[in-house]
C-alpha cells in the first residue's frame, strides 16, 4: 500500500512540475476580480470594456476563479459590477495583467457556494438551504479547529471523548451519517463511528458550507444527515502573499502556523503548515492522570492551481500527524531485591497520520457546459503503544504484552465527476449527471481477519426545471452498487419558490441508504480507556427525510434584516448506534463496553428560527432557537413505544466591527438543553439516562494595524467555566471501559491571545 501511495504522489508532482514549466513559458494577460475584504475571487462578475479611442464595447463574465482574459486592443475603460458590491471603474492597457478589488456593499449578506451545486452560485439562489461560516466568523470565535467552529451552531450537539476527540450530531443524527469533506474530498479515519473534529484544523479554511438533510443522491453513503464541506484557500490576491499566525491559550495550548502563496500568470502556488500543542487538562489535580490528554499536531499542505481557458486544474497534498499521550494513574510496586517500594504507571501513546492527495479539474467547457472531475487517495493510520514508566527513576520500558500494541490503517480511493448544463437564468431546463466511486480497505490486528474492504460504485443525475420564473424543481436519482449490501434506488426532489421579492421557500424530500462501515463491521477498539466492539451482523440503514424552510430578507441603505425559519423530519430503519452495555463477569464483577447495534426505528424532527440583523455594516446581531425531538425504538426492548424526548437550543452571536478603527468585538453564546440517551443493560434491554443542560459563552476583541497587515486578538472562552455535566438514570457515561455520573464537555474557563501577520507584494 505504501508503494502505491508513493507512486501516486510521484506521478502527481511530476505532472505538476510539467504544468508549471509549461505554464511559465507562455503567460496570458488576465484580469482578476477579488473581494477586497476576504481576498476571495468574485465568480460571474459582469465586466464591460470600452476603448477610450473609439473602440467597440465588449461584455464579459468572470469564471469560477474570478478571472477573464484581457482582450483590450487599446487603452480601455473597464467597469466591473456584481450584486452586493460597489461598481468599480478603472482603465487597462492591452496585454496587461491586473488584479482589481471590489468593495463589498456595507450590508451584503450572501456568498458564493459550491457544495451540491451545478455550478458555483450565490447561497440565496441555491436550491438547497446552505449555512455558510466565513473566515471572519471563524476568526471572531478564535476557533482553532472544526469542533470549536461547529459547537456554537444550532441543531448541532457535541459529545467529547478525552482520548478519541469530539464527535457531533446534526438534526439529532450523528456518527457515520454526517459526511465531512475538505475541498470535496471525504475525510476518513472514524475510530468510534465519528471523525475527531479536533483533528480538522481551520488555519487555512476560507469558509465552511453546511447542507442539512439528505444529500445521498449527490454524495451517497454517509450523507443522510447532511454534508459539511470545508473550502480551503487556493487564491492569492497579490503576486506574493505570506502569512504567519500565533495563538496561545491559558489552558496550555500553543499554536503557530503560516502560509506562503505565489501567483504568476496562469499558475498559483500555496504552501501552508503549522504546529498545535496542548499540555493536557484535568478538572481535579490527579498529580499525573489527565482527563483531557496532552497532544501535539503537525500539519502541512501544498496546493498548485493552473488556469486552462475557463477551467482550473488543482493538485494538492495534505499531511496531518498527531501524538496523544495518555498518562496512567500511579500504582505502587515493590523491588524485592533492593528492598523498597516505588510507583509506576502504564502510559498509552497514540500516533495518528493522515495523508490526503487529490487532483481536480473544474470550470466551463464551451459556452454552457460545466465540468467537475476529481480523483483522490486518502491514507489513515492509528498506532498504539504502551509503556511502563518508573516514576522514581523515570525509566520507561515497553510493555511486555502483545495486546498493548497495534496499528490500524485505512486507505480510500475516491473518483467523482459531474457534467452540468450551465445557463444562468436564461433557460427553463438544466441538468447534471455524474459518477461516484469509493473504494476503502483496512488492515490491522483489531480488524477481524486482519484486513477487509468495501466498495461503492454509483451514477447519479438530476434536472433543474423552471416552469415559471419564480419556481424551480430539481428531481434527482442515484443508482448504486455496494460490494456487501444491496443498495436501493435513491431518489430526491428539491423545490425553490420565490414567493415575492422578499420571501423565499424551499422544500425537499430525499431517500437515504448507508451500508455499515468497515469499522462498524469488523473493528474491535480496545485500549486503556475504551472497549468498543464491531458487529458483522449489522444491517444497512434506510431513511426518508423531509425539509421545509423559508427566508425573509429586507434591506435598506442602513439596515439589513433576515428571518429564516426551517423544519425537518427524518425517519430511519435499522439505524446503527454505538451504545454502552453492562457486562457481568465470572465473579459477578461488571464492566462497561460499547457495542454497535441496529435501532428498529429511529426518528427526529424539529424546527429552528434564525434572525440576523445588521446596521450600517458596523453592528450585527444573530440569534436563533431550535427544538429537536428524538424517537429511538429497539425491537429487543421491552419498552415497545418509548415516545419522543426533546431538547432545546438557543444561540446568540453579536459583533461590533468598526472598519475605520480596525476594532472588532465579538460575543458568542449557546445554550444546550437536557438530552436523553440510551444504553443497554446486561440482558440487552434498553434504558434511558439524561445529560443535564449547560451554557457556553465566549468573548473576542481584535484590532487591526498597518492597513490590516497585523491583527491582534484577545479574549476568553467558556466564561461559565463548564467542565463536566451530570448524567442521571441508568449508567450513562463516555465511551470508556467504565460508566460514571458525569461526562466531559470542556476544559473550563480559559483566556487567549492571537497575533496574525500578513505580507503582500
Amino acid at each position: 500500500m505504501k508503494q502505491q501511495i508513493l507512486k501516486y504522489v510521484v506521478l502527481s508532482f511530476s505532472f505538476c512540475s510539467f504544468l508549471i514549466s509549461s505554464g511559465l513559458k507562455a503567460q496570458e494577460a488576465v484580469i482578476r476580480i477579488i473581494d477586497k475584504k476576504t481576498s476571495e475571487p468574485i465568480v460571474y462578475a459582469n465586466i464591460c470594456f470600452e476603448g477610450l479611442e473609439g473602440g467597440k464595447i465588449c461584455y464579459m463574465v468572470t469564471n469560477d476563479q474570478g478571472e477573464i482574459s484581457n482582450t483590450a486592443q487599446s487603452r480601455s475603460a473597464i467597469a466591473v459590477s456584481f450584486v452586493g458590491y460597489n461598481t468599480l471603474r478603472d482603465t487597462v492597457m492591452p496585454g496587461e495583467s491586473r488584479t482589481l478589488f471590489l468593495e463589498p456593499a456595507i450590508l451584503n449578506m450572501e456568498g458564493v457556494v459550491v457544495t451540491g451545486q451545478y455550478t458555483p452560485e450565490r447561497s440565496d439562489k441555491s436550491i438547497y438551504k446552505i449555512r455558510v461560516i466565513g473566515a471572519e466568523e471563524i476568526e471572531s470565535q478564535a476557533a482553532v479547529n472544526l469542533q470549536e467552529v461547529l459547537s456554537t451552531q444550532l441543531n448541532i450537539k457535541m459529545t467529547h471523548d478525552a482520548a478519541l476527540g469530539t464527535k457531533m450530531k446534526l438534526q439529532g443524527i450523528g456518527g457515520e451519517n454526517v459526511k465531512i469533506l475538505v475541498d470535496g474530498v471525504p475525510v476518513i479515519g472514524r475510530m468510534n463511528g465519528d471523525i475527531d473534529l479536533s483533528q480538522i484544523t481551520t488555519s487555512n479554511v476560507e469558509r465552511i458550507e453546511m447542507v442539512e438533510g439528505p444529500m445521498s443522491v449527490n454524495y451517497g453513503t454517509n450523507a443522510l444527515a447532511g454534508v459539511i464541506n470545508l473550502i480551503t484557500r487556493d487564491n492569492v490576491s497579490d503576486k506574493v502573499d505570506a502569512r504567519l499566525n500565533g495563538y496561545a491559550e491559558s489552558v496550555g495550548q500553543y499554536n503557530v502556523d503560516g502560509s506562503v502563496g505565489v501567483y504568476k500568470g496562469k499558475n498559483t502556488f500555496l504552501v501552508n503548515g503549522g504546529r498545535n500543542f496542548f499540555d493536557g487538562f484535568s478538572t481535579n489535580d490527579t498529580s499525573r492522570y489527565q482527563q483531557w490528554k496532552p497532544k501535539e499536531q503537525i500539519f502541512g499542505e501544498f496546493k498548485y492551481k493552473r488556469r486552462i481557458g475557463n477551467t482550473n486544474l488543482r493538485i494538492s497534498t495534505r499531511y496531518f500527524d498527531e501524538y496523544v499521550l495518555d498518562k496512567g494513574t500511579p500504582q505502587i510496586d515493590a523491588d524485592t531485591a533492593a528492598g523498597y517500594y516505588f510507583y509506576k504507571a502504564r502510559d498509552g501513546h497514540y500516533y495518528t497520520n493522515r495523508w490526503d492527495n487529490s487532483i481536480s479539474w473544474t470550470g466551463l467547457i464551451g459556452s454552457e457546459k460545466y465540468i467537475d472531475l476529481m480523483a483522490a487517495y486518502s491514507y489513515y493510520s492509528r498506532e498504539r503503544e504502551t509503556t511502563i514508566k518508573n516514576l522514581a527513576t523515570l525509566d520507561e520500558q515497553p510493555s511486555g504484552s502483545a495486546s498493548d500494541y497495534d496499528t490500524t490503517t485505512f486507505g480510500s480511493w475516491t473518483f467523482r465527476g459531474t457534467l452540468s448544463r450551465f445557463r444562468m437564468d436564461t433557460v427553463t431546463f438544466n441538468y447534471q449527471t455524474g459518477f461516484d466511486i469509493n473504494i476503502e480497505n483496512g488492515e490491522g490486528a483489531k480488524i477481524d481477519g486482519g484486513s477487509a474492504g468495501i466498495q461503492d460504485y454509483a451514477v447519479f443525475g438530476s434536472v433543474k426545471y423552471r416552469p415559471w420564473q419564480n419556481l424551480t424543481l430539481q428531481p434527482g436519482l442515484r443508482i448504486a452498487y455496494n460490494s456487501k449490501y444491496d443498495a436501493p434506488l435513491t431518489p430526491s426532489i428539491n423545490v425553490l419558490y420565490q414567493i415575492s421579492e422578499k420571501w423565499t421557500a424551499r422544500a425537499s424530500y430525499g431517500r437515504g441508504f448507508r451500508a455499515p462501515s468497515l469499522k462498524e463491521l469488523y473493528l474491535d477498539f480496545v485500549d486503556l480507556n475504551h472497549k468498543i466492539y464491531g458487529s458483522d451482523s449489522l444491517k444497512a440503514e434506510n431513511s426518508n427525510s423531509y425539509q421545509l424552510s423559508f427566508g425573509f430578507h429586507r434591506q435598506t441603505e442602513k439596515v439589513a434584516f433576515k428571518i429564516e425559519p426551517d423544519f425537518f423530519y427524518n425517519s430511519m430503519r435499522d439505524k446503527i448506534d454505538l451504545l454502552p452495555k453492562t457486562v457481568v463477569g465470572n465473579n459477578n464483577d461488571t464492566t462497561e463496553v460499547w457495542v454497535y447495534t441496529n435501532a428498529d426505528e429511529f426518528k427526529t424532527y424539529g424546527g429552528r428560527i434564525n434572525i440576523t440583523y445588521r446596521h450600517k455594516g458596523v453592528f450585527s446581531l444573530g440569534f436563533g432557537v431550535a427544538y429537536i425531538g428524538i424517537y429511538n425504538n429497539y425491537a429487543e426492548s421491552a419498552e415497545t413505544d418509548p415516545g419522543y424526548y426533546y431538547y432545546p437550543e438557543f444561540a446568540l452571536n453579536a459583533a461590533y466591527d468598526n472598519r475605520f478603527t480596525g476594532i472588532r468585538l465579538g460575543v458568542v453564546y449557546k445554550f444546550t438543553g437536557e438530552v436523553t440517551r440510551d444504553r443497554l443493560t446486561a440482558d440487552d434491554m434498553v434504558e434511558k439516562y439524561t445529560e443535564e443542560s449547560y451554557s457556553m459563552l465566549d468573548l473576542n476583541l481584535s484590532k487591526n494595524f498597518l492597513n490590516d497587515r497585523i491583527m491582534l486578538s484577545v479574549g476568553a472562552k467558556n466564561l461559565f467555566d463548564i467542565t463536566d455535566i451530570k448524567t442521571s438514570g441508568g449508567g450513562g457515561g463516555s465511551v470508556h471501559g467504565s460508566g460514571g455520573a458525569s461526562m466531559p464537555i470542556a476544559w473550563g474557563r480559559s483566556f487567549f491571545a492571537g497575533l496574525k501577520f500578513k505580507l503582500s507584494k
